[in-house]
C-alpha cells in the first residue's frame, strides 16, 4: 500500500516538473517574440525610400483592373539591406541594385517584394546609357474589390521580346551621389502569354530610393 502511494506521489511530482518546464518554455518564447516585435517596430525600415508599382490590365475573366502598391520596406537583417540596396562603381559605370518589400519585416506576408538592377554606362557623359535587364516581382497578390485575386511571381527580362516584354522605357533618371538618392521611372508591357492573366499588361515603376 505504501509503495503504491509513493508511486502516485512520484508521478504527481514528475507531472508538476513537466508542466512547470512547459510553462517556462512558453513564457520564454513569448518574451522573445515580444522583444523581437519591439525591435522591429522601433527600427525605421522605410528610411531608404520606396518603389511605387502600378499594374494595369485585364484579369483572366477579362475584367479591367488597375493596382498601385508602395513597396517601402528593406529586409530585416542589416547585412541583407546593405547587400540588396547598393551602388557599385566601375570607372564611369554605375550599377544599382535595390530590393523592397511590401510589408513590414517580420510579417508573414513579407515575401511580397520587387527588385531591379540598373546599370548606367558612361555616367554624366554625353554618351550616358541606361540599361536595366530585369525586373523581379515576387509573391505579389493583386486583390480586386470583388475579392478575386491572382499572383505575380515573375522575373521580367526587359530586353527580350521572347519573354513577351515590349516598349521598355526609363525616364526621369536622377542620381545624387552625395545623398545616395536614386530616382527614375521604368515602364514596359507584357503580353498575355507571359503573365498570369492571359491578357496584355502594363507595368510602371516609380523608383525613389536611397542606396548605400
Amino acid at each position: 500500500m505504501l509503495s503504491k502511494r509513493i508511486k502516485i506521489i512520484l508521478f504527481c511530482f514528475s507531472m508538476l516538473i513537466i508542466v512547470g518546464f512547459s510553462i517556462f518554455l512558453l513564457l520564454s518564447f513569448t518574451t522573445e517574440n515580444v522583444a523581437q516585435t519591439k525591435k522591429n517596430t522601433t527600427i525605421d525600415y522605410t528610411k531608404y525610400g520606396s518603389i511605387l508599382l502600378t499594374i494595369v490590365g485585364k484579369r483572366a475573366d477579362n475584367i479591367d483592373f488597375t493596382n498601385s502598391s508602395l513597396f517601402k520596406f528593406v529586409p530585416i537583417e542589416k547585412s541583407d539591406y546593405k547587400n540588396q540596396n547598393i551602388l557599385v562603381k566601375e570607372g564611369n559605370t554605375l550599377s544599382f541594385y535595390a530590393l523592397r518589400f511590401l510589408y513590414l519585416p517580420g510579417d508573414t506576408r513579407q515575401e511580397s517584394n520587387i527588385s531591379f538592377r540598373l546599370k548606367v554606362i558612361d555616367a554624366n557623359l554625353p554618351t550616358q546609357k541606361l540599361v536595366m535587364d530585369r525586373v523581379n516581382i515576387n509573391e505579389f497578390a493583386i486583390v480586386n474589390e470583388d475579392l478575386k485575386y491572382f499572383f505575380l511571381n515573375d522575373s521580367f527580362n526587359t530586353d527580350s521580346v521572347n519573354d513577351g516584354v515590349t516598349n521598355f522605357k526609363i525616364s526621369n533618371y536622377n542620381f545624387n551621389e552625395k545623398t545616395g538618392k536614386l530616382q527614375f521611372v521604368f515602364s514596359f508591357n507584357v503580353d498575355g502569354e507571359n503573365n498570369e492573366t492571359g491578357n496584355d499588361m502594363a507595368i510602371i515603376g516609380n523608383v525613389d530610393v536611397v542606396v548605400l
